[in-house]
């Protein structure tokens, strides 16, 4: 996933290619992403597959 940082020779021109096919908008919210905490990322993975799974059903208040 491109949250987590690649390590191994030979990856790195592989992650600038990488970079540069995002748009401005998703380097934007990978970089945002970065900057939450641990749980709050697995908050917001958890909240991202309950949308990614019912994209119809209406968000409950």
């Amino acid at each position: 996933m491109l949250d987590r940082t690649k390590n191994e020779l030979g990856s790195v021109g592989t992650i600038e290619f990488e970079w540069l096919s995002l748009t401005k908008i998703e380097r934007r919210l990978i970089r945002l992403y970065r900057l939450l905490s641990e749980q709050e990322q697995v908050h917001l993975r958890r909240m991202s597959e309950v949308l990614a799974t019912h994209p119809e059903e209406p968000a409950s208040n």
